[in-house]
């Protein structure tokens, strides 16, 4: 008799194992089948979303140095990545090389911007001048190779304005024209020039986009703030090179505005830094002091041709 109990009690207590075992495994099935309705509910945007989510992070306060170069991997890799063997220096011998600078065209000029709109008739006439005289048209691209170019120019406009799209654009087309357009990430807006013209103007090989920082600051009043420096030398850099899917080289000083710690922060991340001033360059001067010809709207077609050499 004793033994039957003990056996209906061991088979008491397997029955309410396997009952509990049983509600266990429906309660988690069912869990599964309802995470499973719940994924296949989650659509392509949503993903899209919740990665955004995660990603983003906060704008940097400047800090410290180290927040903005671990927000874009370290600065050795950066260094590595952005100066590729095939634009390292060469030995380039003394050569005379007109750098234009100019900002932005239309016949009519907005009051109070001294002379920037340089007008598209007489920018046209300019092109014609030095396709005429055999002039080759260059960007940074061809720096290194400038010895083997008889006679180069580079054009430069500072800033990034639409009429850059709407007034220069269509004569650089017609006439196989290249310029380098040094652009300012603030300049980036729907009334100004957009991603957009730039995407496009970069398509052309027409058009190659170089650095004028984020805001267009005085480079060396910021300078002793080696973050907020950093980031707007590197990030415009990183961004350009994003639309445009092209290395940047070379940065053009705001105002021309520099000192000795913004040119060797310039170093750090750029082949080139662009002065506004002093007139024709030569391919012995400094690299980061880079001297530029001013062409704007009281310059006369005879003088432009004197200029230019």
């Amino acid at each position: 008799m004793k033994k039957f109990v003990k056996i209906l009690n061991l088979c008491l207590c397997y029955a309410v194992f396997v009952a509990a075992l049983f509600i266990f495994l429906n309660l988690n099935i069912s869990a599964d089948i309802e995470m499973i309705q719940n994924l296949s509910e989650i659509t392509p945007e949503l993903l899209i979303e919740i990665e955004k989510e995660f990603e983003a992070e906060p704008q940097p306060d400047y800090e410290s140095e180290k927040t903005i170069i671990k927000k874009h991997q370290t600065e050795k890799k950066i260094i590595k990545k952005f100066k590729p063997i095939i634009y390292e220096p060469t030995d380039l011998k003394s050569k005379n090389v007109p750098i234009l600078m100019y900002h932005t065209s239309s016949e009519k000029e907005p009051a109070g911007l001294r002379g920037l709109y340089v007008k598209p008739s007489e920018f046209e006439k300019q092109l014609q001048y030095l396709t005429d005289n055999n002039f080759t048209f260059c960007t940074f691209d061809d720096y290194y190779n400038l010895n083997n170019i008889e006679k180069p120019v580079i054009i430069t406009f500072d800033d990034g304005y639409k009429e850059n799209y709407t007034e220069i654009y269509p004569l650089l087309k017609k006439y196989r024209a290249k310029i380098t357009i040094f652009l300012a990430l603030s300049s980036i807006r729907p009334s100004n020039i957009t991603q957009n013209m730039i995407v496009e103007m970069n398509k052309s090989g027409l058009v190659k986009f170089e650095s004028h920082t984020n805001t267009h600051p005085s480079l060396s009043a910021i300078s002793s703030n080696n973050a907020r420096l950093t980031d707007e030398l590197l990030n415009s850099k990183l961004k350009i090179e994003e639309i445009t899917g092209r290395k940047v080289l070379a940065l053009a000083y705001p105002n021309g505005e520099f000192n000795e710690a913004v040119k060797q922060k310039t170093k750090e991340f750029y082949l080139f830094g662009l002065r506004k001033d002093l007139g024709m360059h030569n391919t012995i001067y400094d690299n980061y002091e880079i001297r530029r010809i001013r062409i704007d709207r009281n310059t006369p077609l005879e003088t432009f041709k004197k200029l230019v050499g």
